[in-house]
């Protein structure tokens, strides 16, 4: 078998791959990371290397808090894509880290792990992995999980997985508050009060309120309320599973079945057709519009209203939206409607 050629900065002779976090001197993962950088300048601490160690030491504390890995060789190109949409949902929700600073993030870690290694085994990318929306934090194309990809999934993964999807679209819920969701509870609330109160897994402990328009809405919250009576469990995730566990087992048993389905796809969706339904004309990535004024032009031609008014009904869709979703930024829908 012909010996693997490595990538990148040659490391020193000295470097033992056999060691901890491949030699890289020390056994924490962040700092492996780091040592992996400046091995890649030439052991000068330039401008490059310093800006890699934010996102070295993010990723560091990621592994840590959301999965089983303590060392870089157990580090797989899905841990990386997870941490892509730990990512994500930083942009999507922190004012001041933007979606470019996510970009330069997953391109640190990226560059750093290649070091590493020896190898590009484990790169992810941004736009083509992820479907991350432009530097400037507008989607150019409408990124939402289709009806065929959507069915294939559902039918085809495991009855959890499934439901979980079908909650995503129906719902417009993260993938950790669709696991987390007690149907039974959602169930009641959607038939009593017309909305859904969603407490738990949500980002940064901030409750919600979904409202329920739609029958697909009640059939996805059915669904789940069955599931619950045959587990006797409160959510989608098997008892004999940690959400780390059954996060990772979900996103490799969907790759399994569709190499291009995104779960955010799914809330994407939600997004594009509450956008919509309230508004009454499809977002600039649907209806395949420029974002701002050729968008508002667009809106006053369909609703026979002025640019202003265009302006002003659309901005007040994205708000809705922007809440419906937990981010409460008006902005953030930009990543989601174009």
């Amino acid at each position: 078998m012909k010996k693997p050629v490595y990538q990148g900065q040659m490391p020193p002779p000295r470097r033992k791959f056999d060691a901890p976090n491949f030699g890289l001197a020390s056994r924490d993962p962040a700092k492996g990371l780091i040592n992996a950088s400046l091995e890649e300048t030439g052991g000068m601490k330039n401008n490059t290397h310093l800006t890699r160690l934010p996102a070295c030491r993010e990723f560091g504390a990621f592994l840590k808090h959301h999965t089983e890995v303590f060392r870089l060789h157990q580090i797989t190109r899905e841990h990386v894509k997870l941490f892509g949409e730990h990512l994500r949902e930083r942009f999507e929700t922190e004012i001041g880290f933007s979606a470019s600073t996510a970009r330069d993030y997953l391109s640190h870690i990226n560059v750093c792990l290649a070091q590493a290694r020896g190898d590009g085994t484990c790169k992810v990318f941004a736009t083509k992995d992820l479907d991350y929306p432009s530097k400037q934090g507008i989607a150019l194309k409408d990124r939402s999980v289709t009806p065929e990809q959507h069915a294939l999934i559902a039918e085809h993964s495991s009855t959890a997985v499934s439901l979980i999807s079908e909650i995503q679209r129906a719902l417009g819920l993260r993938f950790r508050e669709a696991a987390l969701l007690d149907c039974t509870q959602a169930l009641h609330q959607a038939k009593q009060q017309g909305v859904v109160q969603l407490t738990r897994g949500t980002k940064g402990g901030q409750p919600r309120t979904i409202p329920i328009q739609h029958s697909s809405q009640i059939r996805a919250l059915t669904q789940g309320h069955h599931l619950q009576r045959e587990t006797g469990h409160d959510n989608a995730v098997p008892e004999h599973l940690s959400f780390k566990n059954f996060q990772s087992q979900a996103w490799r048993e969907v790759t399994q079945i569709d190499p291009t389905y995104r779960s955010h796809g799914e809330r994407k969706y939600y997004a594009c057709q509450f956008y919509e339904s309230v508004l009454g004309v499809k977002p600039p990535v649907v209806a395949g519009i420029a974002h701002g004024k050729a968008h508002h032009a667009y809106i006053a031609q369909q609703l026979s209203i002025d640019i202003k008014e265009a302006q002003h009904r659309d901005a007040a869709a994205r708000l809705a939206l922007s809440k419906v979703l937990g981010h409460h930024r008006l902005s953030i829908t930009n990543a989601y409607l174009g």
